[in-house]
C-alpha cells in the first residue's frame, strides 16, 4: 500500500537526522572536540555502554495460562508480511511469549542480516512478542526515540552482525546480553530532549500510516469476500 512508500521515506529521515547529529556531530562543527574511544566527539559528551542507558525486558507470559485473551502479537511471520501485528486467542499459542508495551522497542534476534525492527503500536492491553526479539526499554523513557535510533543505526546491525551463534544459513541469532556492550555517544540530555522533539512528529506519522493501513486491510478483507460472492455490487456506483 502506498503508506509503505511513505514510511519508508520518514524512517530515511529520522536515520538521516540521527546520523547527521551524533554520527558526523554536524550540527555541533563549531564546538570544541575531545578523544575517545570511538574518535573525536563534542566536549562534554560520553560514550557508554548501551547496558547503561537501555534495559533488556524479558518479562514472559504463558498464552496457555490465559486461554481465552485475545493477545495482540508482534511475530517475526506478521513483521515481514505486513509489519503488523496479528490478534489471536491465546490458546492457540503454544509457546511463552514477551510482555511488551508503548515504551518497549524491539530488534530481531533470529538472523541479524534481515533488520526487523520495531515499535510496538499496543493497540490493545495484551501486546505480547515472539521471543525472537530482543525487548528493550531506554531507563529513562522520555529518552526513548534516541536509544531506538541507536538500535536502528547501521554501526548497531554491524555489530549485531558480528555478534551471532550457529552456523551460516537461516539460524543465526544475536545474544542479547552481548548487545549491552555496544559503544554509545551519549550527549547530555538536553540535546537528547531537542532530538526526540524534533523526530516525535515523525514516529507518530510512521505509526499513523501503519494503523491507517491496518484499517484499510480489515475493510478491503471483510468487503472482497462480499464482492466476490455477489452479495455486494458496485455496479450501480
Amino acid at each position: 500500500m502506498a503508506g509503505g512508500a511513505v514510511n519508508h521515506h520518514l524512517e530515511q529521515m529520522a536515520q538521516a537526522i540521527f546520523k547527521s547529529w551524533f554520527v558526523d556531530f554536524e550540527p555541533f562543527a563549531d564546538g570544541e572536540f575531545i578523544e575517545s574511544e570511538l574518535g573525536e566527539i563534542p566536549a562534554g559528551w560520553r560514550v557508554l555502554p548501551l547496558g547503561d542507558v537501555v534495559d533488556i525486558s524479558t518479562k514472559t507470559i504463558n498464552p496457555q495460562s490465559c486461554p481465552d485473551v485475545v493477545l495482540e502479537h508482534y511475530s517475526i511471520p506478521a513483521f515481514d508480511e505486513t509489519c503488523l501485528p496479528v490478534f489471536e486467542v491465546a490458546s492457540g499459542i503454544k509457546s511463552n511469549k514477551y510482555i511488551v508495551d508503548k515504551s518497549c522497542f524491539l530488534i530481531s534476534k533470529l538472523n541479524p542480516s534481515i533488520k526487523r525492527i520495531w515499535r510496538p503500536y499496543c493497540i490493545s492491553d495484551n501486546a505480547v512478542c515472539s521471543t525472537e526479539f530482543i525487548v528493550y526499554k531506554a531507563k529513562n523513557p522520555s529518552h526513548k526515540d534516541f536509544y531506538y535510533s541507536i538500535i536502528d543505526s547501521a554501526s548497531f546491525t554491524d555489530f549485531l552482525l558480528s555478534h551471532v551463534t550457529g552456523s551460516t544459513g537461516s539460524r543465526q541469532r544475536a545474544i542479547p546480553s552481548d548487545t549491552l556492550a555496544f559503544a554509545v555517544v551519549v550527549p547530555p540530555d538536553r540535546i537528547i530532549d531537542d532530538f526526540c522533539d524534533k523526530v516525535a512528529s515523525i514516529y507518530e506519522k510512521f505509526e499513523q500510516n501503519h494503523l491507517e493501513n491496518r484499517l484499510l486491510r480489515q475493510t478491503r478483507d471483510t468487503l472482497l469476500p462480499r464482492l466476490m460472492s455477489g452479495e455486494l455490487s458496485v455496479t450501480n456506483i
